[in-house]
C-alpha cells in the first residue's frame, strides 16, 4: 500500500475523524448524567448559601449537603396573579394556562422555601436572572419569612469580566445585601438597587434599599438592579400579600 498516495491520506484522515468523533460522542453521552447531577448539586449549594443554611466553602461531604438540601429545602409553585402557592408543576400549569390565554404562559413560577429544623418557614428563595454587560447572569435571592428582609444573594452563572462585573460573585459584595428591604414603609415593592458609588449610611432610604456599586462595572450593576426588580415584580402579589 502506498502510504504517500492521496487516497491513503484521505482514508486515514476520515477514519481518524470518525473514530475520534465517535469516542467523544460516547464519552459525552456516558457522562451526561454525571454532569447534570454535578450542575444540580452546584445549584443546590447556591440556594442554601443564599438562604444562609451553609457558608461558601462548606467542608462537609457532598452526600451530607445533598441530605441537608433534601431535609430543609422544598420547591413550591406560586400563582403570580393570585399570589398564592398552588399544587403542581410550573411548566405543566403554564402550558395549561397558555392554552386558555397565551398571555398567561408565565403565570406560574417555581420558588424554594428553606425550613428550620422544627419545620417553620425560614427563608424564601427566588430565582433571579437577566442581562449584565456581556452575559445573562443567573442567581438566587433569599428573603426572610417576612417576605421583605434580604437574607442573602448568590450568583452561580455568568460571563461578566473577572475583577469587574464578575465581582457579583464576591462574598464581600453579596454580604452587603443582607438585611436590606425590598418593601418601602408603605409596603410597596421597591427592591434593592445597586448604587453607582458608595451607599450613604446617613440616608435612611439608601441604608435600607441600596448596596454599593461594583467599581468599573456600571452596566453590570445597572443590569442587576433592573432584573432583580423585574423578578420581584413578577412575584409582587405574592410578596406583598400578608
Amino acid at each position: 500500500m502506498n502510504t504517500n498516495s492521496n487516497s491513503y491520506v484521505m482514508v486515514f484522515a476520515v477514519t481518524m475523524c470518525v473514530t475520534v468523533s465517535s469516542a467523544l460522542a460516547f464519552l459525552a453521552t456516558s457522562l451526561k448524567s454525571k454532569q447534570e447531577a454535578a450542575a444540580e448539586f452546584d445549584r443546590q449549594k447556591n440556594v442554601m448559601m443564599a438562604a444562609g443554611l451553609i457558608e461558601r466553602g462548606d467542608p462537609r461531604m457532598r452526600e451530607d449537603l445533598e441530605k441537608l438540601y433534601a431535609d430543609r429545602v422544598k420547591q413550591v409553585v406560586v400563582d403570580t396573579i393570585d399570589g398564592v402557592i398552588v399544587d403542581g408543576e410550573a411548566d405543566a400549569l403554564n402550558e395549561a394556562a397558555a392554552e386558555k390565554d397565551p398571555e398567561q404562559s408565565g403565570r406560574y413560577r417555581s420558588i424554594e422555601q428553606a425550613m428550620t429544623e422544627g419545620g417553620k418557614l425560614d427563608a424564601i428563595i427566588l430565582p433571579v436572572s437577566g442581562k449584565g454587560l456581556w452575559s445573562t447572569c443567573y442567581g438566587y435571592l433569599a428573603l426572610a419569612g417576612d417576605k421583605n428582609t434580604v437574607k442573602g444573594i448568590q450568583f452561580y452563572k455568568h460571563g461578566e469580566t473577572p475583577g469587574l462585573g464578575g465581582e457579583i460573585e464576591n462574598a464581600t459584595w453579596t454580604a452587603m445585601w443582607k438585611g436590606k428591604k425590598i418593601l418601602d414603609d408603605k409596603g410597596e415593592l421597591v427592591s434593592v438597587t445597586v448604587k453607582k458609588g458608595k451607599v450613604d449610611q446617613q440616608k435612611p432610604v439608601e441604608k435600607k434599599h441600596f448596596v454599593d456599586g461594583l467599581a468599573g462595572a456600571t452596566i453590570t450593576s445597572n443590569g442587576v438592579s433592573k432584573f432583580v426588580l423585574s423578578d420581584l415584580k413578577a412575584l409582587g402579589t405574592y410578596l406583598q400579600k400578608k
